[in-house]
């Protein structure tokens, strides 16, 4: 992350700032050539003394946290999956592979879903508590992160208690370690920033990849994308974008899950060990189910 220089309560490293500076020549100044004179020591003591003072006025005063917001009810659920289309139109990618649904899943609507656990992962770079934009691909493809604007919690974090609330309006939402019997749901969060379209014009984009298991079977696997616009150019309207995205994205996994979650039996769920249906032993390297 670059060095930032504060002025005022504005924050230099702000995207509209780097946009706008991009590319952009630095004229000589007027009269460079000529000899300047010396500066009197007195006043350099003064500069010392004054950076000193400033220095130790503590950043952290103009830090602003943000969060998602509180939890919010889907707008479509697993029981109402028929109203769900137009609660997804920010979608802009979903990809399946899995095949169609055994004939002992969840169909029933009006019934109480059966449990899922649900664990959220991300990337090293998305477990931290930056706020990421990205400049259009013209300034280069890189996240950038706010000066003085940060999470309340990392994204992973922030996005999975959202999911697990939405989850729990339909269905029992378990911990990963729960010794109960039930299906898992893995959910990786592979992209959570603020594109910069240009100056003034940004939206929040939010993807996951989800996998579904029973013990140690894979049932299936998505890829889900989501955008919603922000209102404005700078982190709060990206904080609230990414919320919206949150949403979107989340009405559509919960659309994805109706009907593929196996329900329970109550042999397996007395016989079976606990650890037969929980998240299966990863690899580090390529995160599938090991052999």
């Amino acid at each position: 992350m670059r060095n930032t220089v504060m002025q005022g309560e504005r924050e230099m490293t702000d995207p509209t700032d780097a946009i706008n500076a991009h590319g952009a020549a630095v004229a000589p100044r007027e009269g460079a050539h000529r000899a300047r004179a010396p500066i009197p020591w007195w006043l350099c003591a003064a500069a010392v003394l004054l950076v000193a003072g400033c220095a130790a006025q503590a950043p952290s005063a103009s830090l602003t946290r943000f969060d998602l917001g509180p939890p919010t009810i889907p707008a479509a659920s697993a029981k109402g999956g028929a109203n769900a289309a137009a609660t997804t139109a920010a979608a802009t990618h979903a990809t399946h592979s899995a095949a169609a649904p055994s004939p002992d899943v969840v169909a029933a609507a009006g019934q109480r879903l059966s449990p899922l656990k649900v664990v959220v992962n991300a990337p090293s770079w998305l477990d931290v508590d930056t706020i990421y934009y990205r400049l259009p691909a013209s300034d280069g493809d890189q996240a950038r992160g706010y000066a003085n604007s940060r999470w309340l919690a990392s994204p992973a974090r922030l996005f999975g208690d959202r999911l697990r609330a939405a989850l729990s309006v339909d269905r029992p939402v378990l911990a990963a370690g729960d010794p109960s019997a039930a299906p898992a749901l893995r959910v990786e969060l592979e992209e959570f920033a603020q594109y910069f379209d240009n100056a003034s014009t940004s939206r929040g984009v939010v993807q996951i990849r989800a996998t579904l298991f029973d013990g140690p079977k894979l049932l299936a696997q998505t890829t889900l994308r989501a955008q919603a616009p922000a209102a404005r150019a700078d982190a709060a309207g990206g904080t609230r974008a990414l919320a919206a995205a949150s949403d979107a994205v989340q009405t559509q996994l919960i659309q994805w899950l109706a009907g593929r979650v196996p329900v329970p039996s109550a042999m397996t769920a007395t016989h079976a060990p606990a650890s037969s249906r929980g998240l299966p032993a990863t690899s580090p390297a390529a995160g599938v189910p090991a052999q």
